[in-house]
């Protein structure tokens, strides 16, 4: 046999008198008359046939079935309001959505996040993913893209231009100083980009450009991201070109060091592409302002 479920204002009714153990405490909890909680309680009885509380020197005393129901409907309330305050929390304060490279994520986004949060007064949330095609499907607020700024359908704000120059790790970089000096070659490997496309300056890109042939080395380790890149150069791998905007931050702590003084550029770089209108408002500038001050 169906039966409908007992009124929502029932079960609250009771929930409160069973908690308060008073229909006035219940009634003054639900801003109602007490006459009020009598009435939810005597119809939620009369529905579930069941007698739910006895009164002891004026205090109510739940029966067994009010002890079996009210274990129910705590568990059942309880459920209700954790996710109607996810969903509150979710609909009022957003987090705000950055999808991007894993290097740039990690290198460069990662020590701007917490003034970007402050600024925006929501969470910030960033999207790591290699290539621009799963970018570009992220249904992120903005991204983080390479290329000369042309993405059809969306608008873009140059970040930071394409300036590249090899880096290694401290050690590794004087160890390839005093092999310049002493032999005039540089037993050292080197990091690069698998590039199919020829988006980024190369290794001969970069020769090409500056004339400097001391870095070429028949030993390579090819990596598909320039965050990994990075990594490896970090822990002493070999030596990878890096954008200087990128490891600014590595180089002013030592943890990266120049190779050369000498520099290859392209009309390429980062730049920060979503809708068109949303540069117009107030958290696209925000957030442009917010990037290019770090």
């Amino acid at each position: 046999m169906h039966y409908n479920l007992p009124t929502l204002k029932g079960l609250r009714a009771f929930e409160e008198a069973y908690l308060r153990g008073s229909y006035t405490a219940a009634a003054k909890k639900l801003n109602v008359q007490q006459p009020a909680i009598s009435y939810q309680i005597k119809r939620l009885e009369d529905d579930l046939g069941v007698t739910l509380f006895t009164k002891e020197r004026g205090r109510l005393v739940p029966t067994p079935a009010a002890n079996e129901l009210f274990e129910t409907l705590s568990l059942s309330f309880d459920a209700i309001r954790r996710t109607s305050n996810k969903l509150r929390q979710s609909s009022a304060d957003p987090a705000f959505t950055i999808a991007t490279y894993p290097g740039i994520g990690t290198y460069w986004l990662s020590p701007k996040l917490p003034i970007l949060s402050k600024d925006l007064a929501v969470p910030v949330k960033v999207v790591t993913l290699v290539k621009d095609t799963d970018i570009l499907r992220e249904h992120a607020d903005c991204m983080i893209l390479f290329g000369k700024g042309d993405w059809p359908g969306l608008d873009a704000r140059l970040l930071m231009p394409e300036v590249v120059c090899p880096v290694a790790a401290p050690d590794l970089a004087e160890k390839f100083r005093r092999a310049s000096t002493e032999t005039g070659t540089a037993d050292i490997a080197i990091i690069e980009q698998d590039d199919p496309e020829a988006r980024w300056i190369s290794w001969e890109d970069w020769q090409t450009q500056t004339d400097d042939g001391a870095l070429p080395s028949a030993e390579r380790i090819t990596v598909n991201d320039h965050g990994f890149a990075l990594h490896l150069a970090l822990t002493g791998a070999g030596a990878t070109l890096a954008w200087m905007g990128v490891v600014e931050d590595l180089l002013a702590g030592g943890s990266l060091v120049p190779l050369s003084d000498k520099i290859a550029t392209s009309e390429a770089g980062y730049w920060l592409v979503s809708r068109p209108e949303f540069f117009e408002t107030d958290r696209g500038r925000s957030v442009l302002k917010a990037l290019k001050a770090g």
